[in-house]
């Protein structure tokens, strides 16, 4: 009999790591995943749809907006890890085709050093800025990025207004450059930020990710983290109505607090042998509720 007829409720991962002994079930629950649901897929094709457009002198691209532990980051990083970078031995550079950054902390520091540390570049630190920023911008060219990632646009609220209008000039003028998309990430207040300049406000359509109501897609939200939670027993998050709306008010929808609660609630199945989480379980969870 195979993991995966054995425990019919989890994906095949899941499934094997649910023989394994404690430790590294609970190990392997914690570790980084993408846990599909129908909104985040959405996104992740119309990202896909960027990366197959042609290159433009007005290049499109998309805002991700939404609250802290909404995904944002997790529905990012999926789309990186499907377009891994290409050694291209035959060729003269490697081909990272969706090239992932943040936008830096300090107002005074730039993107282009960002950029340039992902890609493995250090320039002497007497550098000249026009050639870091050329460097950064021929480098993107040659090694035939499509999309451009700014992660934690948020930062653009960090300093003041000039240094706000020079970060978004800088974004604006790498779209210009390198004619190819660029998807950035942030808070209401990052939207609020780039909506004040009008030109890369008509450049970055916003998509929202808002808390989940408790409704379907909640159901089909649980029943996916179920799948990946190496418990032998069933708990049937998606089917259960009463372990839905108390999922729902003890994280008030929002995808990270749900992934937290629920890798929490597994851990204390695990070590207290029950394999399947309940009500009860929740309860012995201190998370915060939410009204």
């Amino acid at each position: 009999m195979t993991e995966t007829s054995r425990y019919p409720h989890l994906n095949g991962d899941a499934a094997v790591a649910a023989d394994m002994d404690n430790e590294t079930r609970i190990k392997y629950m914690y570790a980084d995943r993408y846990v599909p649901y129908d909104r985040a897929d959405k996104i992740i094709s119309e990202l896909e749809f960027l990366v197959g457009l042609d290159d433009a002198i007005r290049p499109q691209g998309r805002l991700l907006v939404g609250s802290s532990l909404s995904g944002k980051t997790t529905i990012l990083n999926e789309f990186f890890k499907r377009h891994p970078a290409d050694d291209n031995l035959d060729g003269e550079a490697v081909r990272v085709p969706v090239l992932y950054v943040s936008l830096p902390e300090s107002p005074k520091d730039s993107i282009y050093y960002q950029i340039l540390g992902r890609l493995g570049v250090q320039l002497p630190s007497y550098t000249k800025f026009h050639v870091i920023r050329e460097t950064a911008l021929k480098l993107m060219c040659d090694i035939g990025m499509r999309v451009l990632i700014v992660d934690e646009v948020g930062n653009l609220l960090e300093g003041s207004k000039s240094h706000q209008r020079l970060a978004m000039n800088t974004l604006k003028a790498i779209m210009n450059e390198i004619r190819r998309p660029l998807v950035a990430a942030g808070t209401e207040d990052a939207l609020q930020a780039i909506s004040s300049d009008l030109q890369i406000q008509s450049r970055l359509a916003p998509i929202q990710l808002p808390p989940f109501k408790c409704d379907r897609q909640f159901s089909l939200l649980l029943a996916g983290f179920e799948m990946m939670l190496p418990l032998r027993e069933p708990s049937n998050f998606g089917k259960n109505a009463n372990l839905i709306r108390k999922v729902h008010l003890m994280t008030g929808g929002v995808i990270g607090n749900v992934s937290d609660l629920l890798n929490r609630a597994a851990e204390h199945a695990i070590k207290l042998g029950i394999e399947y989480v309940d009500e009860e379980i929740l309860d012995k969870c201190s998370f915060a509720r939410y009204e």
